[in-house]
């Protein structure tokens, strides 16, 4: 057996602390920012509005059983015709039963805006889009979006096609603030 001195434990100590150091430093700067923001950079890049959804959906007797939240990313507000390639819509809905059970997530893809029509302190946008369900996308889902006062979307997601998954009352689609620091910096 061989004897161990005490310059040799410093020596091995020192160097264990020393990768410890290095490594946990490594790790500190390997995460991404992006991952620490809560949302992700490539959702506010670019000439989008983005936002929360919230939505609660009630049985037959009007009695709340599921909420709904989530969020949306837009540039709706730049569309000026229907069949435009370049429209984006997709959200990302959270529901969950009152009782804080049946978690799961549905998300919106693939719209294609089919119309626009104003109507007062509104703009209504009508098209199709793509909504994931347990069973599998269910595309050209009819697709309402009016927007009120260009502050709050009332986002109807047709009930027939999905079997009244969201149930009859639309979502609401609230727009985040703009961070005016950040506005100052772009």
């Amino acid at each position: 057996m061989k004897k161990i001195s005490g310059k040799n434990i410093t020596i091995r100590s020192s160097m264990t602390l020393s990768t410890l150091i290095i490594a946990s430093g490594l790790l500190l700067f390997s995460f991404n920012v992006d991952v620490i923001m809560g949302i992700p950079a490539d959702l506010v890049e670019g000439d989008y509005l983005f936002g929360r959804t919230v939505g609660i959906v009630d049985d037959e007797d009007g009695n709340p059983v599921w909420i709904i939240s989530g969020i949306w990313k837009t540039n709706l507000s730049n569309q000026t015709q229907a069949g435009d390639n370049s429209t984006v819509l997709d959200a990302s809905f959270e529901m969950i039963k009152t009782d804080g059970t049946s978690k799961h997530t549905h998300t919106l893809t693939n719209f294609v805006l089919a119309g626009i029509s104003n109507q007062n302190n509104h703009t209504v946008y009508n098209g199709t889009g793509t909504i994931s369900m347990p069973q599998g996308p269910v595309t050209e889902v009819p697709i309402s979006i009016k927007v009120v006062n260009n502050s709050l979307g009332l986002i109807t997601i047709g009930p027939n096609k999905i079997d009244n998954h969201f149930g009859s009352e639309p979502l609401y689609g609230i727009p985040l603030e703009e961070n005016k620091q950040y506005k100052k910096k772009s």
